[in-house]
Order: C-alpha cells, then sequence, then structure tokens
C-alpha cells in the first residue's frame, strides 16, 4: 500500500494535476490572502499624529459612566429630504470603550498595548424615516476622549465615521480629526465621489457638529468654562452627505442661557454658522440629557424615553420588547 507521501508526488499520465494537489494548493493561497494579516489596517488607516494630553477626567464622571452599561435615549423626529420634512426617528446610544491610538480602531480582541489604549466615550447616532417608497438608514459616530485633549475642547472627537443606506446605493465615511489637520476618507457609489482620501487643514480649536451632542451635555465640566464659543465649525456629516458639497470648516458662535423646558431646569444652547442655526435644549441635572433639538432647516427632535442597557446582550427573541423603553 502506497504512502501519503508518494501518493502526493504521483502524477497521472494524461498531465493533469490530482484534485486533492489543487485543494492543497487552494488552501496555500487562502492563508496567504487571510485578512489576519491585517492589509485592511495599512491600507484604509491613513497615518496618524501621536495624541496629547492635557489631564485626567473628574471622578464625577466614572460614577455615572462605569457601570458597564451604555444610555440609550430615543427620539421622535422630523428632518428635511427632497424639499420635504419627513416624519422618523433617532437613537442616541452613548458607551465607554478603548480604541487603539495608532489606529483608533475599537480594540476588540484587548491585543493592544495598555501604553497605546485610549478611553473614549462613543456616540452612536442613528436617523431612520422614509422618503416616499424607500427608506433611510443613517449612522454617526462619533469618538472623543475622555481624557482632555492638548489645544482641544474637552470630548473632542478624534474620529467621525459616518454611513447612509436606501435604494439607491450606500456611502461610508471615516473623518480623522486633529489639532491641525482632518483627514477624510470617503466610499461611495457615485462617480462623482468615488473613493479617495483628502487632507483638509483645520485651525486649532475647530469643532465638530457630530461631537456637539457629546460635548453640551458638559459631563466632566461646563462647555467652554460656562462662557459663549466664537471660532470655527465644521457642520454635520449628514448635512455635506445631502449637499453633497466639499467638507470645510466655517465661522459660527454658541451662546448659552438658562431657560426651563416641560417642568425641568435646562441650558440653551444656540449655535449659529452663517444662516444656520441649531438650538440645543440639555437638562442641568444628571444625567445632562438632550431634551430637544431644531434647526433652521426643519429638522426637529424631541426626546421620547431613556434607558441604561447593555444593549449588545439583548439580541435574543423577545427582547424586541426593550425597544418600548426607548418610546421605539
Amino acid at each position: 500500500m502506497k504512502s501519503e507521501a508518494q501518493l502526493a508526488t504521483r502524477r497521472p499520465r494524461d498531465g493533469r494535476v490530482p484534485i486533492y494537489r489543487l485543494a492543497t494548493l487552494v488552501s496555500m493561497l487562502l492563508v496567504l490572502v487571510s485578512p489576519s494579516i491585517g492589509v485592511a489596517e495599512t491600507t484604509l488607516t491613513p497615518k496618524l499624529p501621536a495624541l496629547r494630553f492635557s489631564g485626567n477626567v473628574g471622578a464625577s464622571f466614572w460614577s455615572s459612566w462605569g457601570d458597564g452599561k451604555a444610555e440609550l435615549s430615543g427620539y421622535s423626529i422630523k428632518t428635511p429630504r427632497y424639499g420635504s420634512i419627513r416624519k422618523g426617528h433617532s437613537v442616541l446610544i452613548y458607551v465607554t470603550e478603548d480604541l487603539d491610538q495608532r489606529t483608533r480602531i475599537k480594540d476588540d480582541r484587548r491585543s493592544t498595548p495598555s501604553s497605546q489604549k485610549v478611553a473614549v466615550l462613543k456616540l452612536n447616532h442613528t436617523l431612520k424615516f422614509l422618503a416616499g417608497i424607500y427608506p433611510y438608514s443613517v449612522m454617526t459616530s462619533v469618538f472623543t476622549p475622555i481624557r482632555p485633549l492638548v489645544g482641544r475642547e474637552r470630548f473632542a472627537p478624534i474620529k467621525i465615521s459616518f454611513s447612509a443606506q436606501e435604494w439607491c446605493g450606500h456611502v461610508y465615511g471615516i473623518w480623522h480629526a486633529d489639532t491641525s489637520e482632518l483627514v477624510q476618507t470617503l466610499l461611495s457609489y457615485f462617480s462623482s465621489e468615488g473613493e479617495h482620501r483628502h487632507r483638509t487643514p483645520i485651525a486649532a480649536g475647530t469643532l465638530y457638529e457630530d461631537a456637539l451632542l457629546i460635548q453640551l451635555r458638559e459631563l466632566d465640566g461646563a462647555f467652554n468654562g460656562g462662557k459663549n464659543w466664537t471660532g470655527k465649525l465644521v457642520r454635520t456629516a449628514w448635512s455635506f452627505r445631502r449637499a453633497h458639497h466639499p467638507v470645510q470648516a466655517i465661522s459660527a458662535t454658541i451662546t448659552r442661557d438658562a431657560t426651563s423646558y416641560r417642568g425641568k431646569n435646562v441650558t440653551r444652547f444656540r449655535l449659529t454658522a452663517g444662516s444656520y442655526q441649531r438650538t440645543f435644549l440639555v437638562e442641568r441635572e444628571n444625567p445632562h440629557r438632550i431634551l430637544y433639538w431644531k434647526t433652521s432647516e426643519g429638522e426637529e427632535a424631541v426626546l421620547q424615553k431613556t434607558a441604561r442597557l447593555p444593549y449588545w446582550r439583548l439580541n435574543h427573541l423577545g427582547q424586541e420588547s426593550f425597544r418600548r423603553q426607548l418610546g421605539l
């Protein structure tokens, strides 16, 4: 009886390669192109500067956010699209996690050295509505270091990712934000946009409208020291998506005053950026939720309910009932 080694070297008279040898070659090729070699990291993640921190977070922050759960708030929403106001719903999901500073990607394998980890407060902001026959699904993720960064406002974002899906196609983009530069990576189904990376100089202290849903909550001290703010602002990723305009920073102001809303004491923040205006009502007591916002473009969001939940575990049949805790 011939050994496996003899069988492996034997070649049929017709010159064809035995199927078991083809299988071996295919297996070797699969190993060579395996994603475990990290091609995605080296080709899609731009070279990023090291993060510089200027202090530590206050103890009160972790007393509210160190319970291993996420805060989820459901909103009824009216939002503009194609010249009309559409009704839908949004969810703001806030949760802490660790990123790898070098790639700004989540350390889900827990293999990142502790010296390279950065704890962030992440916001996933979802928006769903119908445009006639077809649905829109939009999500923006904002990643803000919990420790203060040198030269930047508290909870300034180091990364913002955005995706939009509808029946025409989908688009995905990532912004890597630093003190002096915004690196944008866009993957679009439109040939006029295509797939590209673009670097834009950014003034020190520039704010990002997407991150205001974290910063204006004042989770670790007053926004801008409790004073009005003036500077440069980059509007939301969704606004640039709707307009199909290049990303740029524009001059803006944010003012604040005290008022009340539905029986609660709130801080009213008014953002003005050119002709665009947006008002936020933020409760002054813990947990400092955003109760309401409205824009001059017709978007209006009203908080329905809030719950703290480990949502990533609530994925079994019957657990859809938890959505009622968010007013969905």
